[in-house]
């Protein structure tokens, strides 16, 4: 495949091992396009591999990605708020609020 191939939703999150509904919650904050093709959704893969590369990157000597690792399979949410965030990480780490 070319550097800028575009397929359809369920191919990439197929090849990059991610679920759709994370594609799609990637587009309803404004981190990746999907063009609609007749009845077929397209993304462009090397976009979806830089995202989901950059959301697996935990680095744990910054505060941010220790946070990031909590909060990877936290359900999505419309609009989080900072203290349900909190309460989520909390959550995984095991930490009773």
């Amino acid at each position: 495949m070319g550097k800028n191939a575009s397929v359809t939703i369920e191919a990439a999150a197929r090849l990059v091992d991610i679920d759709v509904e994370t594609i799609r919650h990637w587009s309803d904050v404004g981190s990746i396009e999907i063009e609609h093709r007749g009845e077929m959704d397209v993304v462009r893969l090397d976009r979806v591999r830089m995202l989901t590369d950059s959301s697996r990157v935990v680095t744990k000597g910054t505060p941010y990605g220790l946070l990031r690792a909590l909060l990877r399979d936290a359900p999505k949410t419309e609009t989080p708020s900072v203290v349900v965030l909190q309460e989520l990480a909390r959550e995984k780490a095991g930490i009773a609020s």
